[in-house]
């Protein structure tokens, strides 16, 4: 009785929270019209996309099992058949990374050497699939479905496809502008790897990017649009492998298949999730890696041999070459390793460093990244900590690192009470927004918050087994190190389908009445519904259908969602080829522009700031512009003449000061006579 009032609480603010998107979806649909359907050529664009993409995943396929052989006793590790395409996949995903790293220093990002890579892939994958070990059915897979289990299969497949969708549309996402998809195109235009002047996320560790250039050299074939689809669409395969992943380790723990149904649904139901899988970011790909790492570690502590070890070390390398987060998942991993020693006395030396020297492994698989960043800048963790780790490149100093990591701490309301931390449950679950950093900037959904007593209360009375035990640890010391750190939404994706798989096994061991389980299951059933909705919602908002199938064309498809962009039009096709431009505060959008660009990396009027305060008048500050070599300014100026908003503000000079300042910035950017185009929010004006 309880527990059904505690879920029908959440469930009811969920919604109320939500409301703006739920309220409106009949609305909102009616954004998947409004023109032709279909259309030949971006139909062919999506379909050459979707091919590319699986010609990359049975690459990853092929190698993951070529590499699998040559670890020991991994035959004894295969599992479901599910959780063996995934974790195959993964490491090949994994090794394929680190190759096309090394191809990217020696130069070779060409279509030719996609094409040859690609047929060695193919290749790998004929030859893998003879090796492929896939455990039998348990007798209930089957058993008929019930009209619950076809309920959530549709669910989950409903989720993939809009994702799916989204994934082939052209990027719009800020991070996918400015880096995950723009460096890529940057990489292939250059043809290798070296770092992007001015772009400092080309000093980020980039694993998940390498399979967009592979993807974007493969489309390109066709045209640059099947080469962006194509990119999408790679990225998107991390979602249904993640969803693998849940399910197989859910079956392969014994779980019954309607359970593990729910935690699949539970993860793909999850809006942010929807948003990352259908939008290039690389969260997904992390939260495949971290699950995989997980699960082995789960292995190992049960059974101490070498081959779950080394496939936690495989993975946890790889998720650190995607994300330098990843620590903090090691450290969740070396308290793990210690505890396991503990309970060993007699073998505690032994069991200890074979368990860290895993974390070596996995350190050493994602070196390559962080030692080239070592070289170039003197700080392997550039951009990051610089007043820790001096290290310097040209556009970034140890002042803006510090703001960034500044900023960062600003998510989830960093600068209030410990009471907001306290809540942060209920905050993340129920309250979360999308582009509300004080929020969050996503949305989680309250399935877990219902189901996050019963996996404590499991906990507590010692009825969950040992593996879910680890995956809930590991999944707390995580989120207590997200929490202090930059409580971003995304950034706790990879813990989900750990906690996930941990309410359902709680669940299903302290439901000691058929009412409780039956409460469980209905409340976050529910829960996921109203989650999925809401990402149907998003959906609808973008309106991805119709360029996805053609029958809107790119250019359409971007002015309807990014206002900008006709100004990124203007400039491909009117000003000259060699010409560069000075982006201020444009959404850090370097993908859509076809000219050579200065921007400031994330504080975008960096320079115009400095500039403005370093200029005594209109002329001196219009000078000094020239002198950058720069032949036009394309400025979002909405903010930044607004004495209360303005960036441009110093709240150490007196008023009349700063107005003179924002005299002579508006002089520049707003001058009549050079005047490209404008409107109340942007100016394009040309530089003499």
């Amino acid at each position: 009785m309880l527990f059904g009032i505690w879920a029908a609480a959440l469930l009811v603010v969920f919604a109320a929270f939500r409301s703006a998107d739920l309220l409106k979806l009949p609305d909102l649909i009616g954004n998947l019209g409004g023109g032709s359907l279909v259309g030949g050529a971006g139909l062919l664009d999506s379909a050459v996309g979707i091919l590319a993409a699986v010609l990359i995943f049975g690459g990853w396929m092929g190698l993951g099992t070529f590499v699998a052989r040559f670890i020991p006793d991994a035959k004894a590790e295969s599992g479901s058949l599910w959780l063996e395409i995934a974790r195959k996949a993964a490491i090949g995903a994994i090794t394929w990374s680190l190759i096309w790293f090394f191809l990217g220093l020696l130069g070779l990002y060409s279509g030719v050497v996609a094409v040859c890579v690609t047929v060695l892939g193919v290749v790998f994958a004929v030859m893998g699939t003879t090796q492929l070990r896939v455990a039998r059915m348990k007798s209930d897979e089957k058993q008929a479905l019930s009209g619950i289990d076809r309920l959530l299969i549709g669910g989950i497949a409903f989720s993939l496809l809009i994702a799916l969708i989204g994934s082939l549309a052209p990027p719009i996402a800020k991070d996918t502008l400015l880096y995950h998809f723009a460096v890529p195109k940057a990489f292939i235009a250059q043809h290798g790897n070296a770092f992007i002047d001015g772009n400092i996320a080309s000093y980020l560790a980039l694993g998940t990017e390498m399979h967009v250039v592979w993807a974007m050299l493969l489309g390109n074939f066709v045209d640059p649009r099947a080469g962006e689809a194509a990119a999408g669409t790679t990225v998107f395969l991390f979602f249904p492998l993640l969803l693998m992943v849940v399910y197989g380790w859910a079956r392969q723990a014994g779980i019954s298949r309607g359970f593990s149904l729910l935690a699949t649904f539970m993860i793909a139901a999850i809006p942010t999730a929807f948003h990352v899988a259908s939008s290039g970011y690389i969260d997904i790909s992390l939260a495949l890696y971290i699950a995989l790492a997980v699960y082995s570690l789960t292995r190992w502590w049960q059974s101490l041999a070498k081959a779950p070890l080394i496939f936690a070390a495989i993975c946890l390398g790889g998720a650190l070459a995607v994300k330098l987060t990843t620590v903090f998942v090691i450290a969740g991993f070396a308290l793990v390793i210690l505890l396991r020693a503990r309970k060993t006395p007699g073998s505690a030396v032994k069991i200890g460093l074979a368990g860290f020297a895993a974390l070596v492994l996995a350190g050493v698989i994602a070196s390559p990244w962080y030692l080239r960043n070592w070289a170039a800048t003197g700080s392997p963790v550039f951009p990051f900590y610089l007043s820790i780790w001096k290290g310097t490149a040209n556009g970034w100093d140890v002042e803006r690192s510090n703001l960034f990591q500044a900023m960062n701490s600003q998510y989830g309301g960093g600068d209030v009470s410990t009471t907001n931390y306290l809540m942060s449950p209920f905050r993340v679950s129920l309250a979360a927004q999308p582009e509300n950093p004080e929020l969050y900037d996503g949305v989680l959904g309250a399935a877990f918050l219902i189901g996050l007593p019963l996996l404590i209360w499991a906990i507590w009375k010692k009825k969950l087994a040992d593996e879910f035990v680890i995956a809930a640890g590991v999944a707390g010391i995580v989120y207590l190190f997200w929490l202090f750190s930059s409580p971003q939404l995304r950034y706790l994706l990879p813990i989900a389908p750990l906690v996930t798989i941990g309410i359902v096994a709680a669940i299903e061991s302290v439901s000691t009445d058929a009412g409780l389980e039956a409460a469980a299951k209905y409340s976050l059933l529910t829960a996921s519904i109203l989650a999925m909705l809401t990402s149907v919602a998003w959906f609808c908002q973008k309106a991805p259908l119709r360029v996805a199938l053609g029958g809107e064309t790119r250019d359409e498809y971007l002015s309807r969602n990014l206002d900008y962009y006709p100004y990124y039009q203007t400039i491909n096709s009117e000003t000259e080829s060699n010409s560069r431009v000075w982006l201020i505060n444009m959404r850090r959008d370097m993908y859509n522009i076809d000219r050579d660009v200065f921007s400031d990396y994330l504080f975008e009027d960096w320079t115009l700031r400095k500039l403005v305060w370093e200029s005594r008048s209109s002329q001196e500050l219009k000078a000094k512009a020239a002198a950058m070599n720069v032949q036009y300014v394309l400025t979002r100026h909405d903010f930044l003449f607004d004495y209360d908003r303005s960036t441009l503000v110093d709240d150490k000079k007196p008023r009349v000061e700063n107005e003179a300042k924002l005299k002579i910035a508006k002089d520049l950017i707003l001058d009549p006579a050079n005047t490209v185009r404008a409107d109340n929010k942007f100016s394009l004006i040309k530089v003499f």
